[in-house]
């Protein structure tokens, strides 16, 4: 009986190079193991980092990306990002056992020898680490509202499975860095916690809370998708987006705390209703100079009840049965 263990494993393949090489290798008839599936992308530049991840989570036990050599790619630099995604995720799967199976090679249309020993060798490989920690456990792919979503639900699925708790990592270069993970930080001499920021953010990573007379700024690392409309709209230039990538972080499904300020209660009612280094900024404004000083002490409710008053007074407008 034939005890070698099969593995599957998941080749994907530029079009214009790689892809190339591996039907030259086939029509050259040149042995290959055969445990391994060819999908062919017009580009590495293609493959979504969620690719690879969503391959691992069905149950391959390997992963390997074929592209153009550097400086060579027909849509310019797709190559160089697929490699620095791949980088990213061996550094971040290495965390759970994985990063060894998943690799990245350049090879060329003219080149199907070397296509036929980098496969051969990682089949090898794969074989010799056995089968994914991953196998089984999952039948179908993790599908959430959106990709960023989905990335943190697939990457919690593998540590969960795994068994592995992440460390805190962040690309020790741009060639582990990828595209479009940041967060927002805040200038504690500037801002004034106007709320701008969490208004105008489309992801909703900035929150505003009151707690026992303060109000908290945090932020959800994992949503942010440095659009920077918090930064550009910012009337205190008081935040700025920082591009980067910290794994513990970004697996916190709980808001990160960035400030608090003290809120001013409310002279009439008690309530809580806004910072007070936001209104005493106000309160300094030339063209404000004119107003009492008291405005400033009371909440918008209150102000709305006590002109009501005024206006009910100066109309007399009880006899017409309005209170």
């Amino acid at each position: 009986m034939n005890t070698e263990f099969k593995p599957k494993i998941v080749v994907f393949c530029c079009n214009w190079c790689s892809y190339a090489a591996s039907d030259a290798a086939g029509v050259a008839r040149r042995k290959m193991k055969p445990y391994f599936n060819v999908i062919r992308v017009m580009c590495t530049g293609r493959i979504d980092p969620l690719f690879i991840l969503q391959a691992f989570i069905l149950g391959a036990d390997g992963v390997m990306i074929a592209g153009c050599h550097p400086g060579e790619c027909h849509y310019q630099k797709g190559n160089l990002d697929a490699h620095r995604r791949v980088n990213f995720l061996r550094a971040v799967l290495g965390q759970a056992g994985l990063g060894d199976r998943l690799e990245m090679h350049f090879i060329a249309a003219g080149e199907p020898n070397k296509f036929q020993v980098e496969v051969n060798r990682f089949v090898e490989k794969i074989q010799s680490l056995g089968p994914s920690p991953l196998k089984g456990k999952n039948k179908k792919p993790l599908e959430e509202p959106t990709k960023r979503q989905t990335l943190l639900g697939a990457l919690t699925f593998i540590f969960n499975t795994t068994g592995a708790k992440p460390e805190s990592w962040s690309p020790a270069s741009e060639e582990e860095m990828i595209e479009g993970f940041g967060s927002p930080v805040y200038d504690p001499d500037k801002c004034l916690g106007c709320g701008a920021c969490m208004r105008l953010c489309p992801e909703e990573v900035i929150r505003f809370d009151e707690v026992d007379g303060t109000q908290v700024i945090s932020h959800f690392y994992s949503n942010c998708i440095t659009c920077r409309k918090c930064e550009e709209n910012c009337p205190y230039e008081a935040v700025k987006v920082e591009k980067g990538f910290e794994l513990q972080s970004f697996l916190q499904r709980k808001a990160i705390k960035d400030l608090d300020m003290k809120l001013r209660q409310c002279s009439v009612c008690g309530r809580y209703f806004a910072p007070e280094c936001l209104l005493d900024d106000i309160k300094k404004k030339e063209e404000l100079e004119f107003l009492p000083s008291e405005i400033f002490e009371i909440c918008p409710d209150c102000k709305r009840t006590q002109l009501a008053g005024h206006f009910k007074k100066i109309f007399n407008l009880e006899p017409l049965g309005i209170t």
